[in-house]
């Protein structure tokens, strides 16, 4: 594999990465990677041009090509056979992905894409368009599927064609291609010259029975229509402010990470990649977690993307509709809620081990769900949606649950494994849940205990005010029973809790700069305190963004705006984001792409959006 990765900064976020042979690297930064999808799944496409991460064929699928966790668990490079230096870029409103290979002795590219489409029948294809710029460009291609994880090696099948994979168990991907391909060993390899003004195709489905002519997948037909997908699709977005290049590409990021047959969105298309190198702290992001759904619709619909998220609302309320005990904390794409946790024998990305599959979080207590939940719905009514009086009576029910066991302990939001606490964060959401919860009883003409919730909020709230607040720190708890600080209450100002004003959040948020500062403003940890994981982590993404928020609201925009900036510079150079930044280096640590990250991002610069539209309004 090539390796001794090295990038440089170019005008705006363009990198260069350098590649060479002579001494192999088994792991990239995830700064050297690239997603494509198809509305059923997601792969990472490094600037090395392997694709080196896709389950196929849905989001939760068993990986095929497993090496971003493993260098043994299978790979698809088509790349310069010496050393080169390359680049990635996307064409612009599009997830049609680009890598350009530059060598000694000429320029090649590599076009990258799935068709996205809103199709039932589980299959995947991967279009790899190569393009001889100038010169000639010796390309290698490296066609190394593994299944299960990695665990599986294939049989290979050579064929005029090209060649197909399978195992014992049925699961089969081919390979199609007009360049002269060799099996060696269990993998397929070839390596043919391309020279300037040069294309060709190479093609990878999931499922096929046998090995087509490439030219039989109508390749330049595919491009043309999904590059129309794409541009359509993100001409719909109103915003057309300072940040609208960042904001067209989260969204594009975002349409990626959902579930096009059931509209569930995952948190990431990624599992297990740590939030710091070498450490334990690596979990499945492949689900779709209920909290997400109030940030989830605040971006879609603050975006007008009323179908998708209408389509999401519908998905993850039918999943209440569906539970006969209480309201999971996620669900997979699919609406299981079994999600046993194991672990797989994978050196794990950069010897991060465990290397976990399923998520335990899944059987904790987390009072924040059903606010955010409701929080959803008010927003779904205020779109437009309808709901049915079976939905009304389902969130009715979870108001009234919040009343029942909202003084009850729970795990938090950061799904800390040492026991339930008395979560500020929780508390808050379900002030929001029973608030939210009456507004729209109110606005339905339901028959409904409003009065009730209400006063039942304000009794949290003051006891939030009371309870949480710590005189000596002069700032808002974690929880109940500590006085260690937790960016996660940042929030109160964006869900209405308490005005960005009050000087006790003003001071919260301060003192969360100072003791939780995780290298250049905004960015901070969520926590120092033990959660029972062990092990350190990265600044965390998405409190970065509710600081920004949290400013803006307090009046300080220009404050704001500034340290908006520094986390948009945080960025890959394709404009992504994982879940954390490295405080010392500034690379990106966690599952990748991170959803909750491109949600702060977007919330954030939606709000901006609409204080100034207020403050034009005003004058």
């Amino acid at each position: 594999m090539p390796s001794n990765v090295a990038y440089r900064r170019r005008n705006g976020r363009r990198h260069a990465f350098r590649f060479s042979s002579d001494d192999p690297a088994d792991y990239k930064p995830l700064e050297a990677y690239g997603i494509i999808g198809d509305s059923r799944t997601a792969a990472l496409v490094g600037a090395d041009g392997s694709i080196d991460w896709a389950c196929l064929p849905d989001f939760d699928s068993p990986s095929v090509f497993g090496a971003l966790l493993d260098p043994s668990a299978g790979c698809f490079a088509i790349r310069p056979a010496g050393d080169f230096r390359a680049e990635q870029y996307y064409e612009p409103g599009t997830n049609v992905l680009v890598t350009e290979f530059e060598t000694g002795s000429g320029t090649a590219r590599v076009r990258d894409f799935m068709p996205y489409s809103q199709r039932k029948v589980p299959t995947a294809e991967i279009y790899r368009r190569v393009e001889g710029v100038k010169g000639t460009v010796t390309l290698e291609v490296v066609f190394a599927p593994r299944f299960d994880y990695g665990m599986t090696a294939p049989r290979l099948e050579p064929s005029t064609y090209g060649v197909r994979a399978s195992d014992l168990d049925g699961q089969a991907i081919v390979l199609s291609t007009e360049f002269p391909i060799e099996v060696e060993d269990d993998r397929a390899v070839g390596r043919a010259e391309v020279h300037g003004g040069q294309e060709a195709y190479v093609v990878a489905a999931w499922g096929a029975e046998r090995v087509h002519p490439v030219a039989s997948y109508q390749s330049d037909r595919r491009l043309w229509n999904v590059r129309k997908f794409w541009r359509e699709w993100i001409d719909g977005c109103p915003y057309h402010g300072r940040y609208r290049e960042t904001v067209e590409r989260s969204l594009l990021a975002l349409k990626l990470l959902i579930y096009e047959p059931t509209g569930a969105i995952v948190a990431a298309p990624t599992m297990s990649l740590p939030e710091w190198p070498g450490g334990e702290r690596n979990w499945d992001y492949r689900y779709s977690w209920v909290r997400d759904s109030a940030f989830i619709l605040q971006a879609l619909f603050g975006s007008d993307y009323v179908q998708e998220g209408t389509a999401y609302f519908d998905w993850i309320l039918s999943q209440a509709l569906d539970s006969t005990d209480d309201l999971g904390v996620m669900y997979s794409i699919r609406g299981e809620r079994e999600l046993p946790e194991s672990t797989l024998p994978l050196r794990g990305y950069r010897d991060s081990q465990p290397v976990r599959i399923g998520n335990g979080a899944a059987e904790q207590h987390q009072l924040d769900v059903y606010g955010s939940l409701l929080d959803a719905a008010l927003r779904y009514d205020r779109q437009g949606g309808l709901l049915t009086i079976t939905e009304w009576e389902k969130l009715s029910a979870l108001a009234d649950a919040i009343r029942e066991h909202w003084q009850e302990p729970d795990d938090g939001i950061w799904e800390a494994r040492n026991g339930p606490r008395h979560y500020t964060y929780s508390k808050v959401w379900a002030w929001v849940g029973l608030t939210r919860a009456a507004t729209l009883a109110e606005k339905l003409g339901a028959d409904a205990p409003s009065e009730a919730w209400r006063a039942e909020a304000e009794t949290i709230r003051e006891q939030v005010l009371d309870r949480a607040w710590d005189d000596e720190r002069g700032a808002f708890m974690q929880t109940y029973e500590c006085a260690d600080l937790d960016a996660s209450v940042l929030v109160m100002p964006t869900v209405g809790f308490l005005p960005a004003s009050d000087p006790r959040f003003l001071r919260t948020l301060y003192a969360c700069l100072d003791e939780l500062g995780a290298g250049p403003e905004p960015l901070v940890y969520r926590y120092r305190n033990d959660d029972g994981v062990g092990g350190k982590e990265g600044a965390f993404l998405l409190p970065s963004f509710w600081v920004v928020e949290g400013l803006a609201l307090a009046g300080d925009e220009r404050r704001a705006r500034a340290l908006l900036s520094t986390l948009i510079e945080h960025m890959s150079p394709l404009g992504l984001y994982a879940e954390e930044i490295h405080p010392d280096n500034g690379s990106l640590l966690g599952n990748f792409p991170q959803g909750f990250s491109h949600l702060g991002l977007l919330n954030a610069v939606f709000r901006l959006e609409r204080l100034k539209q207020e403050q034009t309004r005003s004058t």
